[in-house]
């Protein structure tokens, strides 16, 4: 008797060992591109505000809009099929405060992940400045 009670609990506690490693995930991966986007403003005084997006390309395209406090971001990105693939980029920001803290640029990077590309940066005349970095991942 003792022999089929060894029998028959092997398997069952194989069984609750299998069923609990079955539970266990791995961390979600994107299956298309994804952009990292951080917009960077520092004031004069070296204060600093940082707004980051990530954008998912699907079907060859991606876009976001938000609001930051008071700005207002339009992000957009799209695949552009070349001898060496890019992602275009548009990134937009609009203000309650002005034209000053207003962003208007568009432009292209490697669609392959590269580390960190500086997209733009905009040194303005009163000492602020807006640098808007990318990565693909």
């Amino acid at each position: 008797m003792r022999h089929f009670a060894f029998v028959v609990a092997v398997p069952f506690v194989l069984a609750v060992f299998a069923c609990h490693s079955a539970h266990a995930l791995e961390p979600a991966r994107a299956v298309t591109p994804t952009i990292d986007l951080e917009i960077s403003d520092l004031a004069p005084d070296k204060s600093s505000h940082v707004a980051r997006f990530t954008l998912a390309v699907v079907d060859g395209k991606a876009g976001i809009k938000a609001q930051d406090g008071e700005s207002r971001y339009d992000l957009e990105a799209r695949e552009v099929p070349m001898p060496d693939p890019r992602l275009a980029l548009v990134v937009k920001r609009r203000t309650d405060r002005g034209n000053a803290d207003e962003i208007d640029v568009s432009s292209a990077i490697p669609e392959h992940p590269n580390g960190r590309v500086l997209v733009a940066k905009i040194d303005r005349t009163d000492g602020r400045s807006t640098s808007i970095v990318a990565q693909v991942r």
